[in-house]
């Protein structure tokens, strides 16, 4: 009978100890938890230790980590969602355009080209002696496909060096001074056909417009060095209001020739505990001969400047233009231009065996990718590099944008395991004008078919895509979540006419997932974060009312009650 005793004591032991844990630092309960895990996607309580989540589950469970020093937080039913992943960000060129003293201070109209030339007049009126001047932006559709040329600008500023923005960030205006201070002439060799060169009259003459990046290595020679230390405070406060948005994660989608500048501002923030996200900055490719030594790049970049929470894993191509301005890459022809349907920067072949090349270093290929034809080729490359390799690849290869996408390619996206990635402040069709003419009427009703990709099973992501700061507002996921839903301009309210086709609206539920868990998956940072599941990043937040039952047309007001990075609270006010 002792040992009978004995025996169960031992047995009783011996299952409390196995039941035994450890107390948490905090522990949530009695909340309205959307964990983004398949096998578990709703809780009602979790615990945290050491920036971790130890627990996810219900209330009665939740209990047995909570110990005396533990902190109790009662939700009360609020909504909780895993943080926001911002997977095609510029903080860098928000940063820089929010420095730079003329681009800031100057705005030019986009009512007429009279308006546009007044305005001009008026900045030359006020600086008479100015050297060089660099403003945006001017609406490119109020010139048209031929576009503006440089006598324009001649006459109001015949010796200043002026380069003027345009509205889709992709081509310049440029006067003659300026063409004289970089050495362009008749002879300068254009970058790319039909994708990055400059427009020439039909005498052949280089008009002043100059479409996409070949201006890039001229601007070098005449753009102050910006010292990383006087440009970290601004990136910095973007990336607070990210962080209070609930954003906890991003993908620096590229900086242009400013990329080692924004680099190592973000290394500054990183040392100096100031980094309120963790960061991906890619090596940004925009410039045929940068394919050669792309992926040494990443590497060396990771050598030098890599740390727990600043990684390089992606290289971003832009891949081709944009339709606005006739240079995305299309099956067709543009409509307002016959015989030209864009270009793009690599070959089927080049792309394929960059993705080769990069296989063995587990980095990730986010592409620039808004017509058509350069979703195709990229979808043909993958397909072409994964048979060469035999297996999976393990490259994790994301598209982005995709105006126009046909639909025989749509279902390959979930046949080759690629990631689809959206701009939905983009869904009102308000934010770029030009692409109706450039497309025409048919190919634009079914302008960025977010909707009908997630439909054929492609894993979908969102991102912000914001570049300057008059525009930080819009880079808001929760307005991202709202316009996905509805596709309309929250400005113009609900009444407003729904831009591409209704069907291409996107749920509340799949908003979230792909802002959370897809963009995980497309950054290969599933497993720390996008899901609140145990062994995770505690990346979460708290809001104060469910986005999937509330007023879709408020979600974009949402103010998160708390937010939560790596376990530790985010100031919010």
């Amino acid at each position: 009978m002792k040992k009978s005793l004995l025996t169960l004591l031992v047995a009783s032991v011996a299952t409390q100890m196995a039941f035994a844990v450890d107390p948490a630092d905090m522990v949530f309960k009695n909340g309205d938890i959307v964990t983004e895990n398949a096998k578990q996607p709703q809780a009602e309580a979790m615990a945290i230790d050491n920036g971790k989540i130890v627990f996810v589950g219900s209330n009665d469970e939740a209990v047995k980590f909570i110990g005396k020093n533990t902190k109790i937080d009662d939700l009360q039913g609020k909504f909780v969602i895993p943080s926001f992943i911002d997977s095609h960000a510029h903080p860098g060129m928000v940063a820089v355009t929010s420095s730079n003293g003329e681009l800031a201070k100057y705005q030019l109209p986009d009512t007429s080209k009279e308006d546009t030339y007044a305005y001009l007049r008026q900045i030359a009126k006020e600086n008479p002696n100015l050297p060089f001047l660099m403003v945006g932006t001017w609406s490119n559709p109020l010139w048209g496909v031929e576009g503006p040329d440089r006598k324009e600008i001649d006459d109001i500023f015949p010796n200043t060096v002026v380069i003027l923005l345009d509205s889709s960030g992709h081509s310049y205006w440029l006067n003659t001074a300026a063409f004289n201070a970089f050495g362009i002439d008749e002879n300068t060799p254009d970058l790319k056909e039909n994708l990055s060169f400059f427009v020439k009259d039909k005498n052949g003459r280089k008009t002043g417009w100059v479409k996409e990046f070949v201006l890039m290595p001229y601007l070098t020679t005449v753009m102050p060095q910006i010292d990383p230390a006087l440009l970290a405070p601004a990136i910095e406060n973007y990336l607070n209001f990210l962080a209070k948005k609930g954003v906890s994660s991003i993908m620096d989608a590229g900086n242009f020739n400013n990329e080692l500048t924004i680099i190592k501002a973000i290394q500054l923030l990183d040392k100096t505990g100031k980094l309120p996200v963790r960061y991906d900055a890619s090596h940004h490719l925009y410039m045929p001969d940068q394919l050669k030594d792309a992926v040494k790049t990443v590497l060396d970049y990771r050598k030098q400047y890599s740390s727990d929470l600043l990684t390089f894993n992606t290289i971003k191509i832009h891949f081709d233009g944009v339709n606005e301005i006739n240079t995305g890459a299309l099956l067709e022809d543009f409509a307002n231009e016959k015989g030209n349907k864009g270009g793009m920067l690599y070959s089927e072949d080049e792309l394929k065996n960059l993705l080769l090349e990069m296989a063995p270093h587990k980095m990730n290929l986010h592409l620039h990718s808004v017509g058509d034809r350069a979703v195709r080729t990229a979808l043909n490359a993958y397909e072409k590099a994964q048979k060469e390799y035999g297996k999976k690849l393990p490259v994790e290869m994301t598209l982005s944008h995709m105006e126009v996408v046909n639909p025989d390619d749509m279902k390959r996206f979930k046949e080759l395991g690629v990631h689809a990635n959206f701009t939905p402040h983009w869904f009102g069709g308000t934010t770029f004008k030009g692409s109706d003419v450039a497309l025409g009427p048919e190919r634009y009703s079914h302008n960025q078919p977010a909707g009908s990709v997630l439909k054929a099973g492609a894993s979908v992501g969102f991102s912000s895509d914001v570049v300057s700061k008059p525009q930080e507002y819009r880079a808001n996921p929760f307005m991202g979540i709202q316009m996905g839903a509805t596709r309309q301009e929250p400005e113009l309210g609900k009444d407003t006419p729904v831009f591409g086709q209704a069907d291409d609206r996107i749920s509340v539920a799949d908003m979230i997932k792909g802002y959370t868990i897809n963009n995980a998956k497309a950054m290969n940072i599933a497993d720390k974060t996008g899901s609140l599941e145990v062994g995770k990043s505690a990346d979460f937040m708290v809001l104060p009312s469910n986005l999937m039952k509330m007023d879709v047309y408020k979600i974009k007001d949402v103010k998160p009650t708390a937010v939560y990075f790596q376990g530790k609270a985010v100031k919010l006010h």
